[in-house]
């Protein structure tokens, strides 16, 4: 039994405040960033019927400010936020004390 005190490392989580780096879609799109921008997540993304209706995973979206203005790879932007899909976000790693 585990004391209450003990603690178990965790991977990075998602959250307000995290920074997180996008990466690129496996599949072409022009919806996708060019390179693997980074940025800080400021806020839940945009909701949609789809993370409505479905437990929160890999469809929950959040809105990232991106560290500089970010283009899509269609050409559309300069973007300083927007709202990222958290398959396609990595957190981080913590910095060590």
């Amino acid at each position: 039994m585990r004391n209450r005190k003990e603690t178990v490392p965790s991977e990075p989580g998602f959250g307000v405040g995290v920074q997180v780096h996008v990466v690129e879609p496996t599949g072409d799109g022009g919806d996708d960033w060019v390179g693997e921008p980074t940025g800080v997540i400021v806020a839940p993304g945009a909701a949609s019927l789809r993370t409505v209706n479905l437990p929160a995973g890999p469809t929950t979206s959040w809105l990232v400010a991106f560290d500089e203005p970010q283009f899509r790879r269609d050409g559309r932007g300069p973007f300083d936020r927007a709202s990222i899909e958290q398959s396609l976000l990595v957190p981080a790693e913590p910095i060590a004390d």
